[in-house]
Formats: C-alpha cells, structure tokens, sequence
C-alpha cells in the first residue's frame, strides 16, 4: 500500500495521524483552543453544542475515529452525545474531558457513564497535560505505533 501524500508535495507523505478524524466537542472556546493545539497532528471536527456536533457527525458520514467530549455542556452532556453517537456507531472511542471528578458528576451523567459502558472510553479531569490526552488519543486510533511498525 502506497501511503498518501500531501498534496503539491508527492515526496512527502501525510503523516499517519492526520489520516484520523477526532470530532472534539468543547463549548469553552479558550478550552478549545487548547485541545486544537495538543491535536494538530489530526484532523478535528470541532463542535460547541451537542447539537452542532450530532449535525457535523451526520455531514460527514459517520466517519469520525474517536469523539473527544466535555461532560458538562449548556444544555446537555458530552456523554449523552457519546451514547447517540455509539448508538450508529457501536465501537467508537470516546474519551471524556471534565473540570469535575466523576464523584461529583450528576446523577444522569453518572448513570449515563454506566450505560457508556468502560471500552474504549477514557476520562480526562481538566486541567490535564497534553502528553495525557495524546497517550489516549493514540491508544484509541492506533496512532502510537512507530511509522516502521506500521509500514512492516
């Protein structure tokens, strides 16, 4: 399998990483910002309402790699839009991000989390250091192999 390129550059190749698609909900926009930065190496999909992310989800085939999702959202969760979205797609990673341990989330939001089940999911209490994130999100997409481990 020949890898792809980047385009006007047929000597260099996309880095493995970026041939993933993370759809990364978050309704802070400094939060955000942040999260864009510690994932550049991906392609984002980048949603501040459930809403928006369960339309941007639909528009782009369901073919996103792993959800990266804040629990507490205005007016629902990032747990919520996780089990819709493994309702089509069964076997999504999902991992979540929260200011609050999940002793103090509320009773919906932990009974969600029950119903999300343990596999893949990962929880993230904010602040959090990028290494942590990205150690998750490349256990989820299978990204953290050497590129000699991939391509032998």
């Amino acid at each position: 399998m020949v890898p792809p390129t980047v385009p006007g550059n047929p000597d260099k190749a996309v880095p493995f990483a970026a041939m993933k698609t993370l759809l990364v909900l978050e309704d802070d926009p400094s939060v955000m910002m942040i999260l864009r930065l510690m994932l550049e190496q991906y392609t984002l999909i980048e949603a501040s309402t459930a809403e928006q992310a369960l339309r941007l989800f639909t528009d782009h085939g369901r073919k996103i790699h792993l959800l990266v999702a804040d629990v507490t959202l205005p007016t629902s969760s990032g747990i919520h839009v996780a089990l819709l979205l493994r309702s089509e797609v069964p076997d999504l990673p999902v991992i979540l991000t929260s200011g609050y341990p999940v002793s103090a989330w509320n009773d919906r939001d932990s009974a969600d989390l029950e119903r999300l089940g343990s596999n893949p999911v990962a929880i993230l209490q904010k602040p959090f250091q990028s290494q942590v994130l990205l150690k998750a999100v490349r256990e989820f997409t299978g990204t953290g192999l050497s590129e000699s481990a991939r391509t032998a």
